[in-house]
């Protein structure tokens, strides 16, 4: 990856590589976790919940290697071990609960997901006899010039039954140009102890493919992208233009909320039903709109939450603000809720009318009903009364509506 970031915490739609592997392994409810990392890249430790296990390899051994320092921390009573790799992050559940129903139902000693590749360059090839049945993984290092020319690739996925993958790892030896610990040579000896080794092959082959460089990120990008927004227009969400809308992979929206063009909108943000975002639109951690908010073109929103019916149709920022019902908010405002040491908080009471261009220097609250006049600078810890109309730089009241 050419960076100083572990590659599992590399990023795709706001969440590490490592993170979708460990949600697919988690819809098996497993009866324990356990990630396999070098002592050198402990910040992998950020992303895992304190339920996950943690193993050490301090040298890159070998994938059986990697395996053998986790064995210990396998349950006696555990029948059964799935084993995965960290930087395949478009793994589906579906398909990790369907590797272990075959396992289940073939009673196999090992099940090992397989794949085929219109470019296997890099993947451990399977070699089958005759009549089609596993005979073993070749590596790419130790292929023949015919055995790299097969398309079925190990991905790297495997369910063991407890007892024969603690008795196969110790027959591995490094023996190959590698001088590593193959935990594909565990197959080869159960296969050749007369153990039984089925296959499953995926249906998707990407769900599979690792993630080894920029581009390959990349690439992973836009398979979860496009698997989210799928997602999100299954459930009722308009999405004007996929290719240019950004979704990240918590996010909540609810049904007839359309969402424009050029959207960016990150993790824990959850927007309610009949809403209208975009287009130009970022909504950043933290926003909560409730339904029938609409947030518009080039506006910005941060740590705040809408309720029904308010409105911000352009050009704005909003952060760490509560904004109550029916509130309109007119081009250009902002919300200055950073003083250079603290973030501060703003309210806008109900049916609140904050007018273009304004400032609101936080902290400060705009009482319901209010009415800040266009270009006003309402400054912090001034904070305006219910029916209440300022103007002015800084802003002061001008009269106290009637009709309002």
């Amino acid at each position: 990856m050419k960076s100083a970031v572990p590659k599992v915490l590399h990023e795709v739609c706001g969440k590490p590589l490592l993170s979708y592997v460990l949600g697919a392994a988690s819809s098996l409810k497993p009866a324990k976790t356990i990630v396999v990392l070098n002592p050198k890249r402990a910040q992998v430790r950020q992303v895992l919940n304190k339920k996950i296990a943690l193993a050490w390899q301090k040298e890159a051994l070998g994938t059986a290697d990697a395996v053998s320092c986790a064995v210990k921390g396998i349950p006696v009573d555990c029948r059964d071990v799935m084993v995965l790799y960290g930087d395949t992050p478009m793994i589906q559940s579906r398909t990790v609960e369907s590797l272990y129903r075959e396992h289940r139902e073939t009673e196999a000693a090992c099940t090992v997901l397989t794949a085929f590749l219109n470019d296997p360059r890099g993947y451990g090839r399977i070699l089958r006899n005759d009549s089609g049945r596993f005979l073993a993984i070749v590596e790419e290092k130790d292929a023949t010039r015919t055995q790299k020319a097969i398309r079925e690739v190990n991905t790297g996925l495997y369910c063991f039954k407890r007892e024969e993958l603690l008795e196969g790892l110790s027959h591995v030896r490094p023996d190959n140009r590698s001088g590593e610990y193959y935990l594909t040579d565990v197959l080869s000896w159960l296969f050749r102890s007369g153990r039984k080794v089925e296959t499953l092959v995926a249906e998707d082959s990407r769900e599979v493919l690792g993630v080894n460089s920029r581009r390959e990120l990349l690439e992973a990008s836009r398979v979860i992208r496009f698997r989210g927004l799928e997602a999100f227009m299954e459930a009722g969400v308009f999405i004007e233009d996929p290719d240019s809308t950004f979704i990240a992979g918590d996010a909540r929206i609810g049904k007839d909320t359309k969402i424009g063009p050029f959207t960016y909108i990150e993790n824990n943000v959850v927007i309610g039903r009949g809403c209208s975002i975009g287009p130009f639109c970022h909504l950043r951690p933290g926003t909560v709109l409730a339904d029938h908010v609409c947030i518009g073109n080039f506006a910005e929103v941060k740590n705040s939450s809408f309720q029904e019916g308010s409105v911000m149709h352009h050009l704005g920022y909003v952060g760490d603000t509560a904004v109550g019902r029916n509130v309109n908010i007119g081009a250009g405002v902002v919300v200055a809720n950073f003083d250079g040491k603290t973030k501060n908080k703003t309210v806008i009471r109900d049916q609140a009318f904050v007018g273009s261009d304004a400032v609101l220097i936080a902290p400060v609250t705009i009482g319901k009903k209010s009415v800040v006049g266009a270009g006003s600078v309402v400054t912090r810890n001034h904070d305006v009364a219910d029916r209440c109309v300022v103007a002015g730089v800084p802003a002061r009241p001008v009269k106290i509506s009637k009709h309002r």
